[in-house]
């Protein structure tokens, strides 16, 4: 019988990017389109594919509300969050990525708001 663990439970649990990333940049876009505004359809939707493809494979993002805030930050308000090196660090060092991601991510805005 096959096993999996939970985050490999949770991972096929979430959209297949062949259907959802193209819904996910129009959602994207309307939602930032002024940081939108500077990338075709096309250049957004494969920005989009990839951070959604590194969130999922490298950072372990397995919580879909979790996950849809960061690829819109990576793409649109906090664009190449997942190149900067306290992505790498807070990353690397954590057992619980989901958590680390939504701290990450209210960090990040929290600070945007009061620039």
């Amino acid at each position: 019988m096959l096993t999996l663990s939970a985050e490999q439970y949770a991972r096929l649990c979430l959209p297949d990017p062949a259907t959802f990333v193209v819904p996910l940049s129009r959602e994207t876009r309307r939602h930032f389109p002024d940081e939108t505004a500077q990338r075709s359809d096309e250049e957004l939707v494969e920005d989009v594919r990839a951070s959604y493809g590194h969130a999922m494979t490298s950072l372990h993002i397995t919580h879909l509300p979790t996950l849809v805030r960061w690829v819109k930050a990576d793409v649109a308000w906090a664009r190449g969050l997942r190149d900067q090196a306290v992505t790498r660090v807070w990353f690397n060092e954590t057992a619980h990525p989901n958590a680390t991601a939504a701290d990450l991510l209210a960090l990040l805005a929290s600070s945007r708001i009061t620039d």
